[in-house]
């Protein structure tokens, strides 16, 4: 005679086949799945925050250089390409400057998303400082073919979609004098961007293979050791300083 199990006397059904067993055993596993759901939830979140807070798709535009003139602002005198030997770098090299001159620079969006261009801006105590506010154009703004167009307005908060080109026009100054020996460099401007919910500011070079501005360091006054002046500088004493 076979023996029964306290659990078969009970339930006169076997234990393996008890409803109420198989009911707790359904929400273990219902438990089980919607933690598994909740753990590949928040990892697909933590990548995309991830790749939301690193996405950098912004590179230097195939047009122009920063020594090209920007519509509507002045040009500078005299600023040309230099150590261009190999064709892997080169960087641009300004003169003394009287007044205000401008710098053009090309951003494109390389990306697959648009980004918001927050705003741009050159480091602080560089040997160029901006004189006004920056300026942009897109290709084909008001209707005209030219690169960059002739219509430009003030920058402040541009949506640049993937494969457009943002042209920026820089009103800058340096000092009159500098040194005849010394030398100062700005290797890059700052562009503040935005993606989904996250902003960055990025560094940007002035050219397409790394550019910096270079120029020879800009300090002194007419008259100082080691100093060359644009002709018929005049600086007062007090302003003499930077």
């Amino acid at each position: 005679m076979e023996t029964k199990s306290s659990a078969e006397t009970a339930s006169g059904v076997p234990a393996a086949e008890s409803p109420v067993l198989e009911r707790g055993r359904g929400r273990v596993l219902w438990w089980w799945s919607l933690a598994g759901f909740g753990v590949l939830a928040v990892s697909a979140l933590i990548a995309v925050s991830v790749l939301a807070a690193t996405y950098q798709p912004l590179s230097f535009g195939g047009t122009g250089n920063s020594a090209e003139l920007f519509p509507g602002l002045p040009a500078g005198q005299g600023i040309h390409p230099v150590n261009t030997v190999g064709g892997l770098h080169e960087d641009f090299y300004i003169p003394p400057q009287r007044g205000t001159f401008s710098l053009f620079v090309d951003i494109y969006n390389g990306g697959s998303y648009a980004v918001t261009i927050e705003s741009v801006s050159l480091p602080s105590g560089g040997p160029v400082t901006l004189a006004g506010p920056v300026r942009y154009s897109t290709p084909g703004m008001g209707g005209s073919d030219m690169i960059p167009p002739p219509i430009s307005r003030v920058l402040h908060i541009v949506v640049l979609r993937p494969g457009q080109d943002l042209f920026l026009g820089f009103p800058v100054r340096t000092w009159p004098c500098a040194q005849q020996y010394g030398w100062a460099s700005e290797p890059s401007f700052n562009v503040k961007m935005r993606f989904a919910l996250f902003t960055r500011t990025v560094a940007m070079p002035w050219g397409s293979l790394g550019d910096s501005l270079v120029m020879h360091a800009p300090v002194g006054r007419p008259g100082d050791s080691g100093i060359f002046c644009l002709p018929h500088t005049v600086l007062l004493r007090q302003s003499a300083a930077r």
